[in-house]
């Protein structure tokens, strides 16, 4: 029996700064893109480089399913019991497909992968 089909990868990358100033100087920046339990999380000791480390999840999830239309606010960034990164989309016809991401970042950058596969 084959294993997983993978359908699709993406990568992004963010400046953390970038993401600052956005918070910043763009009222509803933060209600516009991340979820309620997305800024709970963030909140706190490497707050910025949390949130620039979801952005770009955000956005290799749109580059792994081929996928401009999804808004970024459909996509949810959370952590399993163990730690690792997991991420849901909402009405976006999902059905059969699991998205694996991994999340990285420095002070200054923030990085992430998406593989969507068929399991």
């Amino acid at each position: 029996m084959p294993g997983p089909l993978v359908l699709g990868i993406g990568v992004d990358i963010e400046e953390v700064a970038r993401v600052r100033r956005l918070c910043r100087k763009t009222p509803g920046f933060l209600k516009r893109f991340f979820t309620s339990e997305e800024l709970a999380y963030c909140r706190g000791v490497n707050m910025f480089e949390r949130l620039a480390a979801r952005f770009a999840a955000k956005e290799a999830v749109i580059k792994a399913l081929d996928r401009k239309d999804l808004p970024l606010s459909s996509i949810s960034v959370s952590k399993t019991a163990t730690g690792r990164p997991s991420v849901t989309v909402e009405g976006a016809g999902l059905e059969g497909l699991k998205i694996m991401l991994s999340l990285s970042h420095t002070a200054r950058y923030a990085c992430a992968s998406a593989v969507v596969v068929r399991e």
